[in-house]
């Protein structure tokens, strides 16, 4: 092997969602510490965007090309009319020249979606590594559970014994994988994005809440099969409630900042604010510039306590010792509160947020602290 290995991080379009952003700058600081003087390429489906995002991290960045109109994908469709499900690995595999080793760094490309589906294309793109003699690495994943999908969970069973390492961010999934007798080396670490520089951390633990954030996601809507219009209302109700009971200030944040209704959170938080009564907006302010995963710790600092969707919200939340409440719309939310506090005491069901005593559930988070949790994850940061 030449001196300095050269590693390719895979499996994300872009970081326009801060958990990527999240996830690659923290993989990077973890194979610099690994792997003395490495080569770390991270291919990117929005080079441009992404250049920008990502200023000041050392890393090569290469464009993913994705041709829609391919012949591969041209036969798949066609199938699908004769509901013959057929999936090909479709990434462009020159992307693997001089290329030591592969981290797939999509956190959730191994887990069931709203439809209990999951694409075969990505892990089969990891399999063509694996035949080039290239280590590929689950990275910083959930995986699974596939029980609801008996076929698919028989594909991943034979695929997960192929692969070279996981490495998990939950005991969840390190239980799953034992249940399904997974003979791959398997080891639980921390998620990359707490691995990411902590440029600001709350030192005073607040012991009264006023203010609190709030980071909702259109995924909700997904997940519940509720339309748009039903999620609005909830999260209108939820939050106006909260006001109500707590005479608190809110701030809405968003932590996927994307021009489309059903993945940026910056377009639901503005369709649930301007779906609130005027005489609630003097409590409320939105997030609406767009200071990626660094930049938006300077909100959340301000706040008492977050209330989050998005998971790597709670851990840039969790990163700047303040405390946080997972609203789970996916079972890794159960996962992280697990690993966080011992227990899924302070996560709410997406589908449950206007029938739980929230009050309750603040004053028992509130005040909480990090600070020695933060200074273990860094311990294992020193694993090598």
């Amino acid at each position: 092997m030449k001196n300095n290995k050269t590693v390719l991080l895979i499996g994300i379009s872009g970081v326009y969602n801060y958990g990527c952003e999240a996830i690659v700058r923290g993989t990077v600081n973890y194979l610099k510490h690994k792997y003395n003087n490495c080569n770390v390429v991270y291919a990117s489906r929005n080079v441009e965007d992404d250049i920008k995002r990502l200023k000041g991290c050392d890393i090569k960045i290469i464009n993913r090309p994705f041709k829609k109109w391919s012949i591969k994908n041209i036969f798949r469709k066609l199938m699908s009319y004769f509901n013959m499900e057929l999936e090909f690995q479709i990434e462009d595999l020159s992307l693997l020249d001089g290329v030591d080793e592969v981290y797939s760094i999509g956190g959730d490309i191994y887990t069931l979606d709203h439809l209990n589906k999951c694409s075969k294309s990505f892990p089969l793109f990891g399999e063509a590594c694996i035949k080039r003699g290239i280590p590929y690495v689950l990275w910083g994943c959930s995986i699974g559970p596939f029980t609801e999908n008996p076929k698919l969970e028989k594909f991943f069973i034979k695929h997960l014994n192929k692969v070279s390492e996981i490495v998990t961010r939950e005991q969840k999934t390190m239980d799953y994988i034992k249940s399904i007798n997974i003979k791959t080396p398997i080891r639980l670490f921390p998620d990359p994005a707490f691995l990411v520089e902590r440029t600001l951390v709350r030192n005073e633990v607040a012991t009264k809440i006023n203010q609190i954030g709030i980071n909702i996601s259109p995924l909700s809507a997904l997940y519940y099969g509720m339309s748009i219009d039903d999620a609005v209302s909830e999260n209108v109700k939820f939050i106006t409630g909260l006001i109500d009971k707590l005479s608190c200030k809110v701030v809405l944040i968003p932590h996927v900042v994307y021009d489309d209704l059903y993945n940026g959170d910056n377009v639901f938080i503005n369709k649930v604010y301007d779906s609130i009564p005027e005489n609630y907006k003097g409590y409320i302010r939105e997030v609406d510039s767009d200071p990626g995963f660094i930049g938006v710790k300077e909100e959340i600092v301000k706040c008492d306590v977050v209330i989050a969707a998005r998971m790597h919200c709670a851990i840039n939340t969790i990163t700047c010792n303040v405390p946080i409440v997972f609203l789970a719309y996916s079972s890794k939310a159960i996962g992280m509160s697990q690993f966080l506090y011992g227990s899924s005491e302070f996560v709410i069901d997406m589908s449950m947020i206007n029938n739980v005593d929230i009050v309750k559930i603040l004053s028992k988070v509130k005040g909480h602290d990090f600070s020695r949790f933060l200074e273990q994850i860094d311990i294992k940061k020193d694993e090598k």
